[in-house]
Parts: structure tokens; C-alpha cells; sequence
């Protein structure tokens, strides 16, 4: 019961540190391909 409630909470944290870094990463690109072409 509680390795499942620590693997929720994980899950939670990595899906809130995952999705800015995501964004981040597509901003990136689409600067860069505005940049290059």
C-alpha cells in the first residue's frame, strides 16, 4: 500500500518536472528552425 502511494506521488512529480521540460524543448526547436531557415 505505501510503495504504491511513494510510486504515485513519483509518478506525479515526474509528469509536473517532464511536461516544462517538454515545452522547453519544442520552444527550442522552433526557435532553432526559425533561426535556420
Amino acid at each position: 500500500m505505501n510503495r504504491e502511494g511513494n510510486f504515485f506521488v513519483g509518478l506525479i512529480y515526474g509528469i509536473g518536472f517532464s511536461i516544462p521540460l517538454w515545452m522547453s524543448f519544442f520552444g527550442w526547436i522552433k526557435l532553432i528552425s526559425r533561426l535556420v531557415s
